[in-house]
């Protein structure tokens, strides 16, 4: 895995929850108005806190919507926490393809979004950590 590169304002991200939470991020990015932040194994209830004061805390200091996502080295194990708390049926890897497999046309829906926003974030989260091509399919 290729070591990843913040901006200033990934950086400034970052640094806010790992203050405030006392974990170690991995990557934070802003899409669609909502601070996306993937977090180490294991981290993801120390950064919510207790009944969420950690994350009401960033979201008061940066204004914007908080999102926070567990990493696993597993792209499949990934992309199902980047999809939390849709469930799809199946999630296969067929070499540089990650197949999101569900029958329900609404979880569909919920997994492209208006205009494929949702899909976009998914590509954007998922493939800053592997190389790989997301599918969806029904």
């Amino acid at each position: 895995m290729a070591r990843i590169k913040l901006d200033q304002e990934s950086l400034g991200l970052s640094l806010i929850l790992e203050r405030i939470a006392h974990v170690r991020v991995k990557d934070s990015f802003v899409f669609n108005d909502i601070a996306y932040f993937i977090v180490h194994e294991g981290q993801v209830g120390k950064a919510i806190g207790k009944g969420a004061i950690n994350l009401k805390k960033v979201q008061h200091q940066i204004q914007k919507k908080v999102r926070v996502i567990e990493y696993n080295d597993d792209v499949k194990k990934f992309a199902a926490n980047v999809i939390f708390p849709v469930r799809v049926e199946e999630i296969l890897q067929e070499n540089e393809v990650l197949i999101i497999r569900d029958s329900n046309k609404k979880t569909k829906g919920l997994l492209f979004g208006r205009d494929g926003k949702n899909l976009k974030m998914i590509e954007r989260a998922v493939k800053r950590f592997f190389d790989v091509v997301i599918k969806i399919e029904g």
